[in-house]
């Protein structure tokens, strides 16, 4: 096993890139750090996969929306610990609560890379007017279930038309209606995905409100990004959410197949994953700042939910 370099990282990051400074090194465009397209192509892959590399080594979130359409060859990425492969004409899709962990792009692949930080959706939001019917936004449960679609000809078309829209845009020079034609080519985007998900999902995407259980489910999911790691109780959560722990249970159960409590305990085993990948990680110090009692009732939750001790896991890096 290579030798681990000795650097203890207190605590998980929340990363809020610098879309100019990455757009520069890797190639691509950014608006007032809230918007970063980047094209990826044989040109620039290789900068791009030493960057996810480097990132993927730390414990970290990233506080952005992303989304991506596969153009030409194929993606492949490990997404919260599940190996994926996006071939040709695939739109995928990630919320701030997933976790890539590996990546790597076919020769001749090409896809456009979308990040997009919560500002902004906001601000688009609020600004049209009159404001047409707008799909409700999917929850970060709705990403979990629905991470990424096999697009058919006319609507990946559609998609990638719009996407060559943004990019252009991104790169015009006119300072006067670039944000103008930025905000608008954006919205357009977005509500071709949103439109296409309605139709290939069960959402809730009709521009009527979310519905009571959908809302309970995003704010849950809301709670575990901020208290996931050391509140581990479905009360915890139940408790803030104003329902009981039943509830909550049976919610959650509908709307993803899986009861409250399994929800936390896979977040918690990815984020265990992750705190353990971190050059110099201490199973010890992991286990503190996840909260468990002691190093050994974290060895027996971590192996039960990975197949492995937290040894071993490090050791197989």
């Amino acid at each position: 096993m290579a030798k681990r370099n000795k650097i203890i990282q207190e605590k998980p990051l929340d990363i809020n890139p610098d879309f100019g400074q990455t757009t520069t090194l890797l190639g691509g465009y950014s608006y007032k750090n809230e918007l970063m397209m980047i094209k990826i192509t044989d040109f620039n892959k290789e900068l791009l996969e030493k960057a996810a590399s480097s990132l993927i080594s730390t414990t970290f979130r990233l506080d952005a929306l992303m989304a991506v359409l596969v153009l030409d060859g194929f993606l492949t990425l490990s997404v919260d610990y599940r190996d994926i492969t996006l071939p040709q004409k695939t739109l995928l899709m990630l919320s701030p609560m997933n976790t890539i962990t590996g990546s790597s792009i076919s020769t001749g692949g090409r896809f456009f890379l979308l990040m997009i930080k919560r500002d902004i959706l906001d601000r688009i939001g609020s600004t049209l007017n009159p404001r047409p019917v707008i799909p409700a936004t999917p929850t970060f449960a709705d990403f979990f279930l629905h991470p990424y679609f096999q697009l058919e000809e006319s609507t990946y078309i559609s998609l990638e038309r719009s996407f060559q829209n943004l990019y252009y845009y991104l790169k015009d020079n006119r300072q006067n209606i670039r944000g103008f034609l930025i905000d608008h080519s954006l919205s357009i985007l977005l509500l071709e995905i949103l439109h296409f998900w309605s139709e290939n999902t069960e959402l809730n995407l009709d521009g009527k409100p979310l519905t009571r259980k959908k809302e309970i489910m995003s704010r849950f999911m809301s709670l575990i990004r901020d208290f996931g790691e050391t509140q581990h109780n479905p009360a915890f959560y139940a408790d803030r959410l104003f329902i009981s722990v039943q509830y909550l249970s049976l919610i959650s159960k509908e709307e993803t197949g899986q009861t409250a409590a399994r929800i936390l305990a896979s977040h918690l085993a990815k984020r265990a994953r992750n705190m353990l990948r971190s050059p110099g990680a201490s199973i010890k110090e992991t286990a503190a700042k996840l909260n468990f009692a002691d190093q050994s009732s974290f060895g027996k939750f971590f192996r039960k939910e990975t197949g492995m001790t937290p040894k071993k896991y490090i050791e197989s890096l």
